[in-house]
């Protein structure tokens, strides 16, 4: 009821606002403004000459200009490196006049300029959300992808489980795991399958990625808790980008994107085609077992880690028609096969379990300005996900350790971890509908209702009796959300904001563990919460901004949370939905001096006060974790960066963050056979067990044009990583010389490249963790070592 009663309160201030425009005899002109390429402009400038009417682009291209009287003018459009054009206008009363302007480039040669347009990175960055966007163009020659690019952000740390193909964990600013969320193209990737991970995404296929920090925007439509990270695809209208890259531990990279779109039809057509490949068979420093015992610790090769996938989505529509900016149909087919070398921890080996998964993802958008009346904004973005997963322990009674060597036991049928050939089929169908009205140059507001529906049937052929498989498993989440933004002028920028949450979770459970009546059965929960919050910044001088925002969110439990993987990830339907109060304060500074030197200056103090975190319960000697409720935690943190561009030669930057993650419950419930209930939680004060508190990154790089050809670019690019030691389990617990930790860590990267023909050929050389140093990441697990690569890329 909660959700249709918002919904019909906000068609009824668009009915009033409609009634309310058809009496209104004054004119409006929009529309969307490209270049000839078909790229959308940002930063345009448009003027009604003789007036002092104007506005500029919008990030998407798009513009208006509204209470206009009726009469005729001249419209002039400019935009540094573009013909200006001017067009005349008829308007009469009432009228709507929606425009298509196409700019063709002007080849003008200068010294220095001073820009006014803003870049569509600038202007993401100056919404009163704290944001961070991040445009990866400059990379497209590297060999990184989207995780490499997160990875250097302020206030993101990655840990991984490994090589390529690695199971990843997402830190942001103390929050980690599915309490940020990611999109791609504004489509969650709740369920996307393990096929489409962060180190699946390659740089070429990406025009910029957006980091959300603490309040997410209501048109995302999702329970974030901490943030949430939007994947920008390369949205040029017309291009082809193919790459190969080849380096160490036989590993192979192929991407293959591209687009095609009619100027005068408006049909679009765009795919992109991706495959990984790797041994990850580098080596580690681990202890040798026979049996049960340790024998000796040596450097060896990991020799079942192979991991290879293939991604291909096609996407086809029509793009600036009058029912619609953009009508487009995609598909999205996915599969990966992983070895699996090791468990939760290093403590374990295994050499023959393995998963895999396929993933087939329609996709549907709808996007249309100026919709009914003028100012008024609707989006749809819907996607039917089909997966397939399957985790593979068929070996009978054979154990292995770091060296390869098996153990054989005569007679059993045990598998390595728990004999089992699982099979999951994961259906998730998800829509997210988003209407905005600008009700003047002041004020508007923005409406967004989510829903997405979970299923999934578990079967297993080497354990077709498994109580809890019979029963079928669901999981529904609602998210709506109501947003004002008030923008007296064109300093200040402020938005309120109101958000509600409903899950819905069926499956299976244990009751009454260790009693005669101890049984597994079903069980059907549903869980509301409420949340709100307010951004707003502030230009205390031209490039000077500040912002600050507070939200109290919550963010519901996911289905692997409540339902497990089926292999190191167990099962915990009595999870409940996190909390938390979110406080960030920062500021960003651009200027010059003397034209070529431009300094960029950012810092933020972020507050979180977490109630019922689910965090991930890890024992050092278990290859097997599971996820539970800590009762309250704080998290404070101060992260900073600084950036400096002497004109288009040099650059050099870094950012350093700290976060300080307490817990700070007084007591914790404790269920036990001799002593359930609440009791002193000995861990309050301390930090978070297997999360860095103190980490950075610095970048340089130098760019030369025409060296040896005209028309080529060489560039050289530093990458410095930094990581202080922290604790892998809790500090309170074990004597000070038997604590588990991971060590302090320092790796350097190092990659040149070489482009022909404004940036037709490329090759690039790349060396990953230059010195070879033992770098570790969650639960003490060692990454690769030095790596080299070679890619070539062409671009047309």
């Amino acid at each position: 009821m909660k959700f249709l009663q918002i919904t019909l309160f906000f068609l009824l201030i668009f009915s009033c606002k409609i009634t309310i425009a058809q009496t209104n005899n004054l004119a409006t002109i929009s529309g969307k403004i490209i270049a000839d390429d078909g790229e959308v402009l940002s930063g345009v400038n448009i003027l009604l000459k003789g007036t002092a009417k104007g506005t500029m682009t919008g990030v998407d291209g798009s513009f208006q200009l509204a209470n206009i009287a009726p009469a005729n003018y001249i419209l002039q459009i400019s935009y540094l490196g573009f013909q200006t054009q001017e067009k005349n206008i008829h308007l009469e009363a009432s009228q709507n006049v929606q425009l298509k302007i196409i700019l063709k480039e002007k080849a003008v040669e200068f010294e220095a300029v001073n820009v006014a347009a803003k870049s569509i990175t600038t202007a993401i960055k100056e919404q009163s959300y704290t944001v961070a966007s991040v445009s990866v163009k400059d990379l497209y020659n590297s060999t990184s992808d989207a995780k490499e690019v997160l990875n250097r952000v302020s206030g993101v740390r990655i840990l991984e489980d490994g090589g390529l193909g690695s199971n990843l964990s997402f830190n942001l600013n103390g929050f980690s795991g599915d309490q940020v969320k990611f999109f791609l193209d504004g489509i969650p990737m709740d369920h996307f399958g393990s096929s489409l991970s962060l180190s699946n995404i390659p740089v070429n296929a990406i025009d910029r990625i957006d980091v959300y920090k603490g309040v997410v925007p209501v048109w995302l439509g999702t329970d974030a808790l901490g943030g949430a990270v939007n994947i920008i695809t390369n949205q040029q209208r017309n291009f082809l980008d193919a790459s190969y890259a080849i380096g160490s531990f036989n590993t192979h990279r192929a991407s293959v994107n591209g687009a095609y779109t009619n100027k005068e039809t408006g049909f679009t057509f765009r795919g992109t085609a991706n495959v990984n490949y790797s041994d990850n068979d580098y080596k580690v420093w681990v202890p040798i077992k026979e049996g049960n015992n340790i024998v000796d610790t040596a450097n060896v090769r990991r020799f079942h880690d192979r991991y290879k996938s293939a991604s291909v989505r096609l996407e086809t529509g029509v793009l600036d028609k009058p029912y619609a900016d953009q009508l487009l149909f995609s598909v999205l087919a996915s599969a990966n096969d992983k070895q699996v070398q090791n468990g939760a921890t290093m403590n374990t080996v295994y050499g023959g379990i393995t998963r895999n998964s396929k993933s087939i993802i329609p996709t549907f958008k709808y996007t249309k300005k100026d919709i009914f009346t003028s100012g008024l904004d609707v989006s749809v973005n819907s996607a039917y996900n089909i997966s397939k997963s399957e985790i593979i322990d068929t070996l009978r009674g054979i154990t292995y350790n770091w060296r390869g060597d098996t153990t054989y036991v005569p007679n059993s049928n045990n598998g390595e971890l728990s004999r089992t050939f699982t099979t999951m089929n994961d259906d998730e169908f998800s829509t997210r509908v988003n209407a905005g009205y600008d009700i003047s140059d002041v004020h508007a507001l923005a409406f967004n209702y989510s829903i997405s529906y979970f299923t999934r049937e578990t079967f297993d052929t080497e354990n077709p009796d498994r109580i809890e498989n019979q029963f079928p498993k669901s999981l529904t989440k609602q998210v709506a959300g109501l947003s004002y933004k008030f923008d007296p002028n064109s300093k200040w920028s402020t938005t309120v904001f109101g958000k509600l949450y409903t899950i819905t979770a069926k499956g299976s459970k244990q009751y009454d563990f260790g009693l005669e009546t101890q049984r597994t059965d079903s069980f059907k929960e549903t869980q509301h919460s409420s949340g709100y919050g307010i951004a707003s910044s502030y230009f205390i001088l031209p490039k000077l901004q500040v912002k600050a925002s507070y939200e109290h969110t919550y963010r519901m439990p996911t289905a692997e949370e409540i339902f497990g993987d089926g292999l190191f990830t167990q099962s915990n339907p009595d999870l409940g939905p996190e909390q938390s109060d979110n406080f960030n304060l920062g500021a960003n500074y651009d200027f010059h001096i003397h034209k070529k030197h431009q300094f960029t200056l950012g810092s933020s103090f972020i507050y979180r006060n977490a109630k019922d975190l689910i965090y991930q319960v890890v024992k050092v000697a278990s290859p097997q974790t599971h996820y539970e409720n800590l009762s309250e935690t704080r998290t404070i943190g101060v992260e900073g960066n600084v950036n400096y561009k002497f004109a288009n030669l040099f650059h050099v930057g870094g950012n350093v963050t700290f976060q300080d993650i307490t817990d700070q419950a007084d007591f914790i419930y404790n269920e036990s056979y001799t002593n359930t209930g609440y009791q002193k939680n000995y861990q309050k004060g301390y930090r978070l067990p297997n999360t860095p508190y103190f980490f950075g990154n610095a970048t340089a790089g130098f760019s030369f044009k025409n060296v040896w050809q005209k028309a080529s670019v060489l560039q050289i690019n530093y990458h410095y990583n930094y990581v202080k030691q922290y604790f892998l389990s809790w500090a309170e617990l074990g004597s000070k010389d038997s604590k588990k930790v991971i060590p302090t860590q320092s790796s350097h990267d190092l990659e040149f490249s070489y482009s022909l023909k404004n940036g037709k050929y490329n090759i690039a050389l790349e060396c990953r963790n230059l010195t070879d140093e033992r770098l570790y990441d969650k639960y003490y697990l060692q990454k690769p070592g030095r790596a080299f690569y070679v890619k070539f890329r062409f671009v047309l």
